[in-house]
């Protein structure tokens, strides 16, 4: 991986945080706080942002971070769910001088483009400032809305190896619909052997995030979250009403990949652009026990395993 890669180690660590929101008077309040806990994942390839307001009922928040080598700019993934409402959305952008800024854009109600834009600046090794703006005039002028201060608390988290609940997850009952109960089979350490693609054993390991709304998985032959090949955040997106999965390896030029089902089973496809069609994955559970978990890609009408496990 370039240097830039590591571009966002200063905030691997466990961090106290004020959330600061801007109120109608235009002054600045602390309303919420909360610890924040970011972890390196896939050999340094990402980081894993996990961020819980401190009430049971607050705010629960997960980004996926990591350097695009190909576009040559950072690729944010962040889901903040609300009750049985979960999706993901993604920024982009680059550092500069020590300042990121990182920029999306979407629809406002009138239908006018509106830009989002969140920067991290101001940045020590105890302490670092989050804020985000949005612009409706193309970037001419910004209305701000929150501002987070972080101070540091910690060292590198860890995950438990085991998995099961993780930082964000309390009893499960923010995302309490059927729906996202489905994939929690994932949930925990199994172990496995490789069936097309490769050879050898590997294990998979689930934790359940955001209170019951996602599942993040490790993959490889240890499935320690800073050796493992392979990470996913798997969600049912409400707004869509179809599973959505994000999808990560720790190769070094790879970009995530985004994988939606095309019904209620965790049969997904990627989301591919112009005529070729994309991938599929498939997470099967098994009559006998385990779970089976495929990639595969299109082949002359059909589809061919490019790689397998079989877990127990």
């Amino acid at each position: 991986m370039p240097p830039e890669a590591r571009q966002f180690d200063f905030w691997i660590g466990e961090w106290d945080v004020t959330l600061r929101v801007q109120q109608e008077d235009r002054s600045w309040v602390d309303e919420v706080r909360s610890v924040a806990k970011i972890y390196p994942i896939l050999g340094g390839k990402a980081v894993l942002e996990l961020w819980s307001d401190e009430r049971l009922s607050g705010i629960k928040g997960y980004s996926l971070r990591y350097f695009d080598v190909e576009r040559q700019e950072w690729v944010l993934w962040l889901n903040w769910p609300g009750d049985n409402t979960s999706g993901s959305s993604s920024l982009a952008g680059t550092f500069r001088h020590g300042r990121g800024e990182f920029f999306a854009s979407r629809p406002g109600p009138d239908g006018a483009e509106v830009l989002s834009r969140f920067t991290f600046s101001d940045v020590t090794a105890d302490s670092l400032r989050w804020d985000d703006a949005f612009s409706r005039d193309g970037g001419k002028t910004w209305t701000h809305g929150w501002i987070m201060e972080f101070t540091r608390r910690g060292g590198e988290p860890s995950l438990a190896p085991q998995g099961g609940p993780a930082h964000t997850f309390h009893s499960g009952v923010r995302c309490d619909a059927e729906p996202f109960r489905t994939y929690e089979f994932l949930v925990g350490r199994h172990s496995g052997v490789v069936k097309s693609g490769g050879a050898g054993e590997v294990e998979i390991t689930g934790h359940q995030v955001l209170d019951g709304c996602a599942v993040v998985t490790f993959v490889g032959a240890s499935s320690s979250p800073e050796r493992a090949s392979m990470f996913s955040h798997l969600t049912w997106n409400t707004f869509a009403s179809r599973y959505e999965l994000t999808l990560l390896t720790s190769e070094p030029e790879s970009p995530a990949r985004i994988f939606y089902s095309t019904g209620d089973s965790l049969e997904l496809y990627e989301s591919a652009s112009g005529a070729a069609p994309g991938d599929r994955l498939r997470i099967e559970p098994q009559s006998e026990g385990g779970f089976l978990w495929v990639l595969e890609s299109p082949d002359a009408g059909e589809w061919r395993a490019v790689w397998s496990g079989l877990f127990r």
